[in-house]
C-alpha cells in the first residue's frame, strides 16, 4: 500500500522554493496541493454541519435507520481533516516532512476510510435486520446501544491503527511522508489489515443489501396476494364503513412499503458512491509502482466521496432539509 501524499524532502523544497522559475512541474504541485487542502476542507464543513444538524434534532437521532446513515459523516468528518492536514503540510515546505503531521496524515486518512466501510455496513445490516422476523435490531442499535456499537467500532479501528505506528521522536523527520515510513516494519501487518478489513466490510455490506431486496421483493408479493385474496372475500360487502376500513389499510401498507423502498434508495447511492470513489484507493493499495501523481488522484477521489455523501442525505432526507432550514432561520434572525 503506497502513500496517498509521497513527497520527498527534495521534492517538496524544489516545488516550493525554486517557485521562481515558474516551471510547470511547480505549478502542478501547488495545484495538487490546494485542490486537496479545498476537498478536505469542505468534507469537513460539510460532515460537520450533517454532525452538529444531528446533535440538535431529536427526531434524528431517534430514528435508528436516519441516526445509521448520518453518522457516517463521522468518518468522512475524519477522512476531511486528514486531507486538510495533508494540504497544510504540502504548503509548508520546513512541515512537510515531519514526523508528527505525517503520523496524523496516515492514520487519519487510514481511519477515515475503513470506518467509512464500517459504518456503511452497519447500515445495510440494520436494514436486513429491520426486515427479518428477528429482535436483533433492538438488541444490537436500538436506542443508546447503537452509539456503544459506534464507540466500539472507533476504538478497534484508532487503536489498531496508532499500535501500527512506529514510534519515533515527535521532532525527527522522516525522508518520505508514505505509510512505509509511518508503519515501518509493522507495514506488511497494516497492509493485508486495510485490504482484508475494507473488501470483507463491503463483500458484507453487498451481500445484505442483495438479501434485503430478495427479503422485500417475498413480502411484497405475499402481501399483493393477501390483498388480492381479501378483495375477493369482501367483494360482496358494500357497506361504506368496510370500505373505508379497507382504504385505509392500503394507505397504510403503501406509505410502509413507499418508506422502505425509499430507505433501500439511500442505501444503494450511498454504496455506488463508495464503491466508484473510494474503491480505487482500495485497489491502489495493492499496487507499489504507482506514481505520485495517480496516488494523489485516488487519494483524492476517496476524499471526494466525503464531499458528496451530505448531498446525497439532503436530497434523500426530507426531515434533513427541514433541519437545515430550520437551523438556516435562526441564523438570519440571530
Amino acid at each position: 500500500m503506497s502513500a496517498c501524499l509521497d513527497y520527498t524532502i527534495n521534492e517538496t523544497m524544489k516545488s516550493w522554493n525554486e517557485s521562481n522559475q515558474g516551471t510547470e512541474e511547480d505549478e502542478r504541485n501547488l495545484i495538487s496541493a490546494l485542490v486537496g487542502f479545498l476537498i478536505g476542507g469542505t468534507a469537513f464543513i460539510l460532515n460537520t454541519l450533517v454532525f452538529i444538524t444531528l446533535i440538535v434534532s431529536k427526531e434524528l437521532r431517534q430514528n435508528t435507520h436516519l441516526n445509521l446513515v448520518l453518522c457516517l459523516s463521522h468518518s468522512d468528518l475524519v477522512l476531511g481533516l486528514s486531507m486538510c492536514v495533508g494540504g497544510i503540510r504540502l504548503f509548508t515546505p520546513q512541515w512537510a516532512t515531519y514526523y508528527v503531521p505525517c503520523v496524523m496524515t496516515s492514520v487519519l486518512f487510514i481511519s477515515g476510510i475503513t470506518l467509512s466501510f464500517c459504518q456503511t455496513f452497519l447500515i445495510s445490516f440494520h436494514r436486513f435486520l429491520k426486515i427479518s422476523t428477528t429482535d436483533l435490531d433492538k438488541k444490537l442499535l436500538q436506542n443508546n446501544r447503537k452509539y456503544v456499537v459506534y464507540i466500539l467500532f472507533w476504538l478497534v479501528v484508532l487503536g489498531f491503527n496508532l499500535s501500527m505506528v512506529q514510534i519515533r521522536h515527535v521532532a525527527e523527520k522522516l525522508p518520505f511522508c508514505k505509510f512505509k515510513c509511518v508503519f515501518g516494519n509493522r507495514y506488511p501487518i497494516m497492509a493485508i489489515y486495510f485490504q482484508s478489513t475494507t473488501i470483507s466490510l463491503l463483500s458484507l455490506t453487498i451481500l445484505f443489501y442483495c438479501l434485503t431486496i430478495c427479503r422485500m421483493r417475498q413480502r411484497y408479493r405475499r402481501t399483493f396476494a393477501w390483498h388480492a385474496h381479501q378483495s375477493t372475500t369482501v367483494s360482496n360487502i358494500s357497506n361504506q364503513v368496510g370500505t373505508t376500513s379497507n382504504s385505509g389499510g392500503d394507505q397504510l401498507t403503501k406509505k410502509m412499503n413507499q418508506k422502505l423502498f425509499g430507505s433501500m434508495k439511500l442505501i444503494g447511492i450511498i454504496i455506488a458512491a463508495l464503491l466508484l470513489c473510494t474503491g480505487p484507493m482500495v485497489i491502489a493499495s495493492f499496487f507499489e509502482s504507482l506514481t505520485q501523481r495517480q496516488l494523489f488522484i485516488v487519494a483524492t477521489l476517496s476524499c471526494f466521496n466525503s464531499v458528496v455523501n451530505p448531498f446525497i442525505y439532503a436530497f434523500n432526507m426530507e426531515k434533513l432539509r427541514r433541519e437545515w432550514k430550520a437551523i438556516w432561520h435562526m441564523i438570519k434572525t440571530f
